[in-house]
């Protein structure tokens, strides 16, 4: 144990010494988080959706509306089928789809549930 202190002892005193170590050691990591403060982001936006409303209804265009008018959302239009969403999600055109139930105006607000499905691609795990 002695011999392992001494080496320790040894080892800071030379890195001590040195100007351009202790640059490396301090230096690097302050340099290192403010790049990586400035690169790395785990904000969520520019997320491209599509829907399917199968209810078209007041209330599934009007929450259409409202996603869309968000910053974090990029509306793409609407689409016909659920044998769509493959072909998008495979071009790379979209990030998640809206499917409407039929009957979601008639349900929502009421005691039965009003489903909304949404499907996502999860081949990207950091999107934008």
């Amino acid at each position: 144990m002695k011999e392992f202190l001494a080496f320790v002892k040894k080892e800071f005193f030379h890195i001590i010494r040195d100007w351009r170590t202790m640059l490396i050691l301090i230096g690097m990591p302050i340099v290192q988080i403010i790049l990586f403060g400035f690169a790395i982001t785990t904000e969520v936006k520019n997320i491209r959706f599509t829907v399917i409303d199968n209810s078209k209804d007041e209330i599934s265009n009007k929450l259409v509306e409202q996603l869309s008018a968000n910053s974090y959302f990029n509306f793409l239009g609407y689409i016909s089928n659920e044998e769509d969403i493959d072909i998008l999600f495979k071009r790379g055109k979209a990030d998640l789809v809206m499917v409407f139930e039929e009957g979601f105006g008639e349900n929502f607000g009421k005691s039965v549930p009003a489903n909304v499905q949404l499907v996502t691609d999860g081949s990207d795990q950091t999107p934008l």
